[in-house]
């Protein structure tokens, strides 16, 4: 086969990738080309997306891309999930996106469920009441500035507002669709009692396509921008836009029974479902249904992750101390084993001025000595995480009726081997870890799956361990990570209590 090359933009909370993947003769070959720089802007007593800034990012990353050669058959943009651009009615920009994490949603749960009632909206969607869905962030702005949705003709999700900058053309993908707690995964189309509860107009939400669809070839001016010669286009291919539905697709598992985990600045923690399941008993264990790559259903628990060691990072940055993971990792490693216990999902860590203050005031609330230590903040972290994740685990088992003996951890967070011993000690199952990179590769294999380069199966899962280091840790030390456990549930639910 000769070599077929796809570029992957992937935009995490954190920071964004324009990567290009090229498969050929069944080996798949993996190159960063761009990284910056993603954490929102605060202006104005409001926080946002610079939308802009990202896709001038975009654009150097794919300009870099021509610069070396060779055909680019197509390119993918996936992102987090529920955050969305409007536009007017000249298809033009209304304002920045606003960040999940603005306080304009604050109350709108409690509000929505006095308009729909008590679990009436995941009911409708599948979807979990999380204080950042698109719905909420719809109902904020209609409170404190409702002329800007009378004024919008279209809604967008990030990568489809990125979509439209590239190619002129208006869609949702699915999985990024499905986020928003507004579209229903049962119909797999806009949910009309939820828009017209709302006061909304059902012409803003465009077309939804499936994952794998052709978006479009880019435009003119953004062929100019990256340098395209003449006669060549670049398709833009529709990747799971919800960046965890793409992580999900870069699984390397062969069974049909597992769990992954894709642990970044979120983990999320789930397994693929040919149907929605939409009970009262999903609702209250706190999961929820959303779309998986090429119409699958994704049953997801979303826990607070790595948000708290990057919060961390920044306090201690500005501290002037020493950031690196590596030092941070090595300083865990003296600190004292379960010293502390935190709920990573507490209120207090949601939106902090100052994560290392927070967690010791969660510290002093469940009657804990307070931190001053790197390490020791660093490790009650990742060890709280593995605890918070065997309580998902052990859930979602409850929920399938299935046990399973290996978890997938993807993500950033692999590169902890100490952490990913925590994960296997804790759940006495076995960890496989990678790749670091898992959104970028299921973003890849969708558009080379689209493309028709390959099929699914044996075929994707062989072209991943081939191409990755997949680590495997087996638990250890399980009695004493049992009792801990134990602790740690008395911990979290002395806070609860009060």
């Amino acid at each position: 086969m000769d070599k077929k090359r796809v570029i992957a933009i992937d935009l995490g909370a954190s920071s964004g990738r324009v990567i290009s993947a090229a498969l050929e003769n069944g080996r798949l070959e993996f190159d960063e080309i761009h990284r910056f720089a993603n954490e929102g802007i605060h202006v104005g007593g409001r926080f946002y997306t610079d939308i802009l800034y990202v896709y001038r990012e975009i654009i150097t990353g794919l300009k870099e891309a021509v610069r070396r050669g060779g055909t680019i058959e197509s390119a993918a943009v996936d992102s987090w999930g529920v955050d969305f651009a409007l536009l007017d009615g000249q298809g033009e920009l209304m304002c920045n996106p606003y960040h999940y994490r603005d306080e304009q949603a604050a109350g709108m749960i409690e509000e929505a469920e006095g308009i729909f009632g008590k679990r009436g909206l995941f009911m409708l969607t599948g979807v979990q009441d999380m204080w950042y869905n698109s719905v909420y962030q719809i109902q904020g702005i209609r409170r404190r500035n409702p002329g800007l949705l009378e004024r919008a003709e279209c809604f967008l999700m990030i990568p489809d507002i990125l979509g439209y900058f590239l190619t002129g053309n208006r869609t949702v993908e699915y999985t990024s669709a499905s986020t928003t707690q507004m579209y229903d995964l049962r119909r797999r189309e806009w949910s009309e009692p939820i828009g017209s509860k709302l006061g909304l107009n059902v012409k803003l939400f465009p077309e939804v396509v499936m994952t794998g669809a052709f978006k479009g070839n880019f435009c003119p001016r953004a062929k100019r921008m990256i340098g395209l010669p003449d006669g060549k286009e670049i398709r833009l291919t529709a990747a799971a836009g919800h960046d965890s539905a793409s992580a999900a697709y870069g699984v390397p598992a062969k069974e049909k029974n597992y769990i992954f985990i894709s642990s970044g600045t979120w983990s999320v923690i789930g397994k693929i479902l040919d149907e929605p399941l939409i009970t009262k008993e999903i609702y209250d264990r706190g999961y929820s249904n959303e779309g998986a790559a090429f119409g699958k259903i994704k049953l997801v628990k979303s826990i607070m992750g790595m948000w708290l060691i990057q919060e961390l990072r920044k306090c201690w940055k500005n501290q002037g101390r020493e950031t690196g993971y590596a030092f941070l990792t090595e300083e865990s490693r003296k600190a004292a084993a379960f010293s502390h216990m935190i709920n990573v999902d507490d209120e207090l860590f949601v939106a902090p001025v100052d994560m290392e203050d927070s967690i010791n005031q969660y510290c002093i609330r469940t009657k804990q000595t307070v931190m001053k230590h790197q390490g020791e903040f660093y490790r009650t972290v990742m060890e709280s995480l593995a605890f918070k994740y065997r309580e998902a685990i052990q859930d979602l088992e409850n929920i399938a009726g299935e046990r399973v003996d290996t978890i997938y951890l993807l993500g950033g967070a692999i590169q902890d081997q100490e952490f990913c011993k925590y994960i296997a000690n804790v759940t006495g199952k076995c960890v496989s870890a990678g790749p670091v990179e898992a959104t970028a590769v299921g973003n890849a294999l969708i558009q080379m799956k689209a493309l028709g380069f390959l099929e699914d199966g044996d075929e994707y899962v062989r072209i991943i361990r081939e191409a990755f280091n997949i680590r495997h840790y087996e638990p250890e030390e399980t009695e004493v990570w049992n009792r801990m456990y134990e602790r740690y549930k008395a911990v979290t639910a002395q806070k609860a209590a009060e």
